[in-house]
């Protein structure tokens, strides 16, 4: 856990949006009574808990605070958040790995670039996720919805999507090398001869 400290002056000077003020002003009034300082500044112990919840109901406000410096990148690796909802969520680039999300609903949530290496996602809700570019070799994501999702350059080399409904999402070059297909609906794609997506002949 990381001791964070945010001056409400470095913020308006960073220009935060309304809206980002608002909820420090809302998180400076749950500091302890004792703390002179509070509607200065805030301290908070960041933790797993935080960087989620923050990039779940808030995710453009902590893409701009983890850009300016002011909050820390948590890894999230082996985090269990089985049937979180995780709706909408900026997780872009986060390292997932080995991450228990059986059931969690990831609909368009923001997973460019995120490390899913071996993460559990059994029959998880990612429809219209962002997932272009992700690390999703070796996962379960048997039973997962993953329709509409962008799949493009994403590595599901060794994933197992057994059952898996991937119509309309788009694997453009995407690695289906060794990946458990069986039942899996991949729309209007196929694996090709060398492991990678590619559009079905008509």
């Amino acid at each position: 856990m990381i001791l964070v400290t945010i001056y409400r002056s470095d913020l308006e000077r960073a220009v935060a949006c309304h809206g980002g003020l608002e909820l420090y002003d809302a998180i400076a009034a749950m500091q302890p009574d004792t703390d002179r300082l509070r509607e200065r500044r805030i301290k908070v112990r960041w933790s797993r808990l935080h960087r989620v919840w923050l990039a779940t109901q808030y995710p453009g406000f902590y893409s701009w605070l983890y850009e300016q410096g002011f909050a820390p990148e948590v890894s999230l690796r082996g985090a269990d958040l089985a049937g979180a909802d995780l709706r909408g969520a900026n997780l872009g680039r986060v390292d997932l790995d080995g991450a228990y999300l059986g059931g969690a609903y990831l609909d368009g949530a923001n997973l460019r670039g995120a490390d899913l290496g071996g993460a559990d996602l059994g029959g998880a809700d990612l429809g219209g996720a962002y997932l272009d570019g992700a690390n999703l070799g070796g996962a379960n994501l048997r039973g997962a919805d993953l329709r509409r999702a962008d799949l493009r350059r994403a590595n599901l080399r060794g994933a197992d999507l057994a059952g898996a409904d991937l119509g309309r999402a788009d694997l453009g070059r995407a690695d289906l090398g060794g990946a458990y297909l069986d039942g899996a609906n991949l729309g209007e794609w196929e694996r090709g001869e060398d492991g990678y997506a590619r559009k079905r002949q008509r």
